[in-house]
Protein backbone atom coordinates (compact mmCIF):
# COMPACT_ATOMS: atom_id res chain seq x y z
CA UNK A 1 0.00 0.00 0.00
CA UNK A 2 2.76 2.20 0.71
CA UNK A 3 4.54 2.00 -2.32
CA UNK A 4 1.22 2.20 -4.27
CA UNK A 5 0.66 5.56 -2.77
CA UNK A 6 4.12 6.76 -3.45
CA UNK A 7 3.53 5.54 -7.49
CA UNK A 8 0.18 7.61 -7.29
CA UNK A 9 1.92 10.68 -6.03
CA UNK A 10 4.55 10.21 -8.25
CA UNK A 11 2.43 10.09 -11.39
CA UNK A 12 -0.06 13.03 -9.96
CA UNK A 13 3.23 14.90 -10.01
CA UNK A 14 4.42 14.52 -13.24
CA UNK A 15 1.34 15.14 -14.93
CA UNK A 16 0.26 18.09 -13.19
CA UNK A 17 3.74 19.44 -12.93
CA UNK A 18 3.60 20.78 -9.42
CA UNK A 19 5.79 20.99 -7.21
CA UNK A 20 3.69 20.18 -4.09
CA UNK A 21 0.15 20.40 -3.20
CA UNK A 22 -0.82 22.99 -0.37
CA UNK A 23 -0.50 22.64 2.35
CA UNK A 24 2.63 21.12 2.18
CA UNK A 25 2.97 18.10 4.58
CA UNK A 26 5.79 17.78 6.42
CA UNK A 27 6.70 15.25 8.92
CA UNK A 28 8.78 15.66 12.37
CA UNK A 29 9.29 13.63 15.81
CA UNK A 30 9.25 13.58 19.87
CA UNK A 31 11.32 14.05 22.47
CA UNK A 32 14.32 16.48 20.64
CA UNK A 33 13.70 19.65 22.74
CA UNK A 34 14.04 22.20 21.92
CA UNK A 35 14.14 21.26 18.70
CA UNK A 36 11.43 19.11 17.95
CA UNK A 37 8.11 17.57 19.90
CA UNK A 38 4.67 17.70 19.54
CA UNK A 39 4.11 18.69 23.14
CA UNK A 40 6.90 21.68 23.37
CA UNK A 41 5.25 25.02 22.42
CA UNK A 42 4.63 25.88 18.31
CA UNK A 43 6.58 22.02 18.54
CA UNK A 44 9.57 23.37 19.15
CA UNK A 45 12.08 26.22 17.93
CA UNK A 46 12.93 23.80 14.36
CA UNK A 47 9.19 23.74 13.50
CA UNK A 48 8.37 26.90 14.11
CA UNK A 49 10.98 28.19 12.24
CA UNK A 50 10.19 25.80 9.51
CA UNK A 51 6.67 26.91 9.50
CA UNK A 52 7.49 30.60 9.30
CA UNK A 53 9.74 29.85 6.42
CA UNK A 54 7.62 28.52 4.07
CA UNK A 55 4.87 31.45 5.56
CA UNK A 56 7.16 34.02 3.84
CA UNK A 57 6.73 32.53 1.04
CA UNK A 58 3.56 32.06 0.97
CA UNK A 59 3.29 28.58 1.31
CA UNK A 60 1.09 26.66 4.08
CA UNK A 61 2.09 23.87 5.61
CA UNK A 62 0.96 20.85 7.86
CA UNK A 63 2.93 19.38 10.43
CA UNK A 64 2.37 15.32 11.46
CA UNK A 65 4.30 13.45 13.95
CA UNK A 66 5.80 10.18 14.04
CA UNK A 67 8.59 7.89 15.17
CA UNK A 68 11.74 8.93 13.56
CA UNK A 69 12.77 5.79 11.73
CA UNK A 70 9.29 5.58 10.64
CA UNK A 71 8.93 9.02 9.40
CA UNK A 72 12.07 8.98 7.68
CA UNK A 73 11.33 6.20 5.57
CA UNK A 74 8.04 7.26 5.00
CA UNK A 75 9.29 10.33 3.54
CA UNK A 76 11.78 8.86 1.68
CA UNK A 77 8.85 7.00 -0.27
CA UNK A 78 6.64 10.29 -0.71
CA UNK A 79 4.23 9.94 2.02
CA UNK A 80 5.09 13.83 3.16
CA UNK A 81 7.19 16.10 1.13
CA UNK A 82 9.96 16.62 4.10
CA UNK A 83 10.87 15.35 7.01
CA UNK A 84 13.26 17.99 10.04
CA UNK A 85 15.52 18.35 12.16
CA UNK A 86 17.70 15.94 10.74
CA UNK A 87 21.83 15.90 9.92
CA UNK A 88 23.74 15.40 7.06
CA UNK A 89 24.99 12.33 6.71
CA UNK A 90 26.93 9.99 3.96
CA UNK A 91 23.94 7.30 4.03
CA UNK A 92 21.36 9.53 4.56
CA UNK A 93 22.56 11.94 1.36
CA UNK A 94 22.60 9.12 -1.01
CA UNK A 95 18.72 9.09 -0.60
CA UNK A 96 17.99 12.62 0.42
CA UNK A 97 18.19 16.77 -0.80
CA UNK A 98 19.43 18.76 1.91
CA UNK A 99 17.97 22.48 2.94
CA UNK A 100 19.98 25.46 3.59
CA UNK A 101 21.21 25.35 7.30
CA UNK A 102 18.17 25.51 9.71
CA UNK A 103 20.13 25.62 13.07
CA UNK A 104 23.57 25.38 14.03
CA UNK A 105 24.83 22.57 16.94
CA UNK A 106 27.80 21.46 18.39
CA UNK A 107 28.16 17.75 19.92
CA UNK A 108 28.34 17.13 23.82
CA UNK A 109 28.94 14.33 25.84
CA UNK A 110 26.64 13.90 28.75
CA UNK A 111 28.22 11.30 31.21
CA UNK A 112 27.29 10.38 34.52
CA UNK A 113 28.50 12.95 37.39
CA UNK A 114 32.06 12.26 38.78
CA UNK A 115 33.30 9.84 35.65
CA UNK A 116 36.89 10.60 35.47
CA UNK A 117 37.46 7.63 33.43
CA UNK A 118 36.05 9.05 30.38
CA UNK A 119 38.47 11.42 28.24
CA UNK A 120 36.64 13.04 25.16
CA UNK A 121 39.61 14.60 24.22
CA UNK A 122 41.46 11.39 23.64
CA UNK A 123 38.57 9.43 21.45
CA UNK A 124 40.61 6.01 20.99
CA UNK A 125 40.53 5.46 24.98
CA UNK A 126 37.40 5.30 24.33
CA UNK A 127 37.42 1.75 23.36
CA UNK A 128 35.42 -0.75 25.33
CA UNK A 129 32.82 1.89 26.65
CA UNK A 130 29.03 2.03 26.00
CA UNK A 131 27.42 4.76 24.46
CA UNK A 132 23.68 5.28 24.62
CA UNK A 133 22.59 6.24 20.71
CA UNK A 134 18.63 6.69 20.31
CA UNK A 135 17.12 4.60 17.54
CA UNK A 136 17.01 6.95 14.56
CA UNK A 137 19.86 9.17 15.37
CA UNK A 138 23.50 8.99 13.47
CA UNK A 139 26.15 9.15 15.72
CA UNK A 140 28.89 12.06 16.24
CA UNK A 141 31.30 11.85 13.00
CA UNK A 142 34.33 11.18 15.71
CA UNK A 143 32.70 8.11 16.92
CA UNK A 144 31.36 6.58 14.09
CA UNK A 145 34.31 4.74 13.00
CA UNK A 146 35.01 3.04 16.37
CA UNK A 147 31.19 2.51 16.83
CA UNK A 148 31.09 0.48 13.38
CA UNK A 149 34.15 -1.27 14.24
CA UNK A 150 32.00 -2.39 17.48
CA UNK A 151 34.98 -1.06 19.77
CA UNK A 152 32.33 1.57 21.61
CA UNK A 153 29.49 -0.78 22.10
CA UNK A 154 25.88 0.59 21.43
CA UNK A 155 22.63 0.95 23.46
CA UNK A 156 19.62 1.63 20.99
CA UNK A 157 16.36 3.13 23.07
CA UNK A 158 13.68 4.69 21.65
CA UNK A 159 14.59 7.96 22.60
CA UNK A 160 17.25 10.43 24.93
CA UNK A 161 15.13 10.39 28.00
CA UNK A 162 15.58 6.77 28.85
CA UNK A 163 19.72 7.50 27.22
CA UNK A 164 19.63 9.69 30.62
CA UNK A 165 17.65 7.40 32.53
CA UNK A 166 20.19 4.81 31.43
CA UNK A 167 23.71 6.81 32.16
CA UNK A 168 22.28 7.35 35.49
CA UNK A 169 22.00 3.79 36.37
CA UNK A 170 25.48 2.73 34.74
CA UNK A 171 23.83 0.67 32.12
CA UNK A 172 25.69 2.68 29.61
CA UNK A 173 28.63 5.36 30.07
CA UNK A 174 27.49 8.53 28.28
CA UNK A 175 25.33 10.00 25.40
CA UNK A 176 26.05 12.60 22.30
CA UNK A 177 24.06 15.04 21.58
CA UNK A 178 24.41 19.10 21.28
CA UNK A 179 24.28 20.78 24.35
CA UNK A 180 20.94 22.50 23.97
CA UNK A 181 19.25 19.32 23.74
CA UNK A 182 20.98 17.24 26.02
CA UNK A 183 19.84 19.88 28.82
CA UNK A 184 16.62 19.78 27.86
CA UNK A 185 16.89 16.17 28.39
CA UNK A 186 18.36 16.26 31.68
CA UNK A 187 15.28 18.60 32.70
CA UNK A 188 12.78 15.80 31.66
CA UNK A 189 14.86 12.64 31.94
CA UNK A 190 13.46 11.47 35.29
CA UNK A 191 16.66 11.68 37.20
CA UNK A 192 17.76 13.68 40.20
CA UNK A 193 19.17 16.99 39.41
CA UNK A 194 23.32 17.17 38.64
CA UNK A 195 23.47 13.03 38.30
CA UNK A 196 24.20 13.35 35.05
CA UNK A 197 26.40 16.06 33.70
CA UNK A 198 27.79 17.57 30.28
CA UNK A 199 31.63 16.22 30.66
CA UNK A 200 33.99 18.93 30.38
CA UNK A 201 36.08 18.53 27.15
CA UNK A 202 36.03 19.93 24.09
CA UNK A 203 33.08 20.29 21.40
CA UNK A 204 33.00 16.84 19.57
CA UNK A 205 31.90 18.25 16.44
CA UNK A 206 30.31 21.05 14.81
CA UNK A 207 27.03 20.10 13.16
CA UNK A 208 23.77 21.67 11.80
CA UNK A 209 20.14 20.56 11.41
CA UNK A 210 18.06 20.17 7.98
CA UNK A 211 15.03 19.98 6.80
CA UNK A 212 15.17 17.01 4.14
CA UNK A 213 13.42 15.74 1.12
CA UNK A 214 13.39 12.64 -0.88
CA UNK A 215 15.96 12.82 -3.64
CA UNK A 216 13.79 10.14 -5.96
CA UNK A 217 10.73 12.51 -5.68
CA UNK A 218 9.97 15.08 -8.23
CA UNK A 219 9.09 18.68 -6.90
CA UNK A 220 11.63 18.13 -3.78
CA UNK A 221 14.32 20.04 -5.65
CA UNK A 222 11.70 23.03 -5.84
CA UNK A 223 10.38 22.30 -2.15
CA UNK A 224 13.64 22.95 -0.82
CA UNK A 225 14.39 26.26 -3.27
CA UNK A 226 11.24 27.51 -1.90
CA UNK A 227 11.84 26.77 1.70
CA UNK A 228 15.77 28.38 1.41
CA UNK A 229 14.19 31.61 0.13
CA UNK A 230 11.70 31.67 2.76
CA UNK A 231 14.68 30.85 5.44
CA UNK A 232 16.75 33.96 3.99
CA UNK A 233 13.52 36.39 4.38
CA UNK A 234 12.75 35.12 7.86
CA UNK A 235 17.11 35.48 8.91
CA UNK A 236 16.70 39.15 7.29
CA UNK A 237 14.01 40.24 9.03
CA UNK A 238 14.88 39.14 12.63
CA UNK A 239 11.98 36.51 12.75
CA UNK A 240 14.58 33.73 12.83
CA UNK A 241 16.58 35.40 16.12
CA UNK A 242 12.91 36.20 17.66
CA UNK A 243 11.82 32.73 17.12
CA UNK A 244 15.55 30.96 18.04
CA UNK A 245 15.52 32.96 21.84
CA UNK A 246 12.16 32.34 22.59
CA UNK A 247 12.89 28.50 22.14
CA UNK A 248 15.86 28.41 24.54
CA UNK A 249 14.96 31.13 27.61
Amino acid sequence: MRFMRYNVLVAALLVSGSVWAEPVVLVSGDDYAPYADSKLPEGGMTTDLVKNAFAAVNTETKIEWRPWARGLDETKHGLFAGTFPYLKTPDREKDFLYSDVVVKIQDRAFIKAGNKKLDFNNIPSLAGTTICLPLGWSPSPKLADMIKSEQIKTSRPKDISTCVKMVDSGRSDYFVTDEAQGTAALKTGGVPAGSVVMAESTPLADNSLYLIAGKSLPGSKGLLENFNKGLAAIRKNGSYDKIFKAHTK
